[in-house]
């Protein structure tokens, strides 16, 4: 039997995915440069008939979700807040009703994402997690902490896909569209394992204490060593 690449390891190990509700209130949809997050909101919205609350502004990245768009020729507006283009996608290319959809259009990380639509949702209920893979986990850990306050609120994790891992991009599967160059992926499944870690650079309890304590198996940890040793130029700095 192959031995799993240390970044498929670490990748399934982020790409958090729950067991399915029988009831959904609400889709969280996170923007993102990951395309494939819309057309997966929109399966489980015309599945459930749950609303659908975009979270996302303008952020660091957002030049990734432009870029993507313009890459698959996609008939959207970019430049603008990442809820307001998944919001076009999702009523022009998957027949999603604008009134089925609720934009908060202010947040640049996962913290704000949790933080700002927590603002929104004043009932509990049960919410379905939809994020880019690789923040899946910590996008989680941040709606925990955040709907604390709401305790009977059940949060359900749905990763859209699962990366592929070819010689040179990572995609959804063999055949279909990038999503982000090996590099690139590798560099972000690094920082995520870095921010999960609960130490002095990591955002648990003992570092920034931006989520609570999370409990990463051994060999996830394992296999960020050997990624981390073998391509020590794509480990970036803490708070980077």
């Amino acid at each position: 039997m192959r031995t799993p690449l240390p970044e498929a390891t670490i990748a399934r190990y982020l790409a958090r995915r729950d067991e399915p509700a029988a009831h959904l209130d609400v889709i969280v949809l996170m923007g993102s440069a990951v395309l494939e997050s819309v057309a997966v909101a929109a399966e489980v919205q015309h599945a459930t008939s749950a609303r659908i609350l975009i979270s996302g502004g303008i952020g660091h990245s957002t030049h990734h979700l432009d870029d993507a768009v313009r890459r698959r020729g996609l008939a959207v507006a970019v430049g603008r807040p990442e809820s307001h283009v998944f919001r076009d996608l999702l009523t022009t290319m998957y027949d999603v009703p604008a009134a089925a959809i609720e934009i908060e259009d202010q947040s640049t990380n996962c913290g704000e994402n949790a933080a700002f639509t927590r603002r929104l949702i004043n009932e509990p209920g049960a919410l379905m997690l939809i994020q880019d893979p690789t923040m899946q986990r910590r996008t989680h850990a941040s709606f925990e902490r955040s709907f604390a306050d709401l305790p009977d609120t059940r949060l359900i994790s749905h990763a859209p896909l699962i990366p592929w891992i070819g010689p040179d991009v990572v995609s959804a599967g063999p055949d279909l569209p990038e999503i982000w160059t090996l590099d690139r992926f590798r560099s972000l499944v690094l920082g995520e394992v870095r921010r999960l870690r609960d130490d002095p650079d990591g955002y648990g309890p003992r570092g920034l204490n931006y989520i609570d304590h999370v409990d990463i198996p051994s060999p996830v940890l394992a296999a960020y060593d050997d990624l981390a040793t073998a391509h020590p130029a794509l480990i970036r700095p803490p708070g980077a």
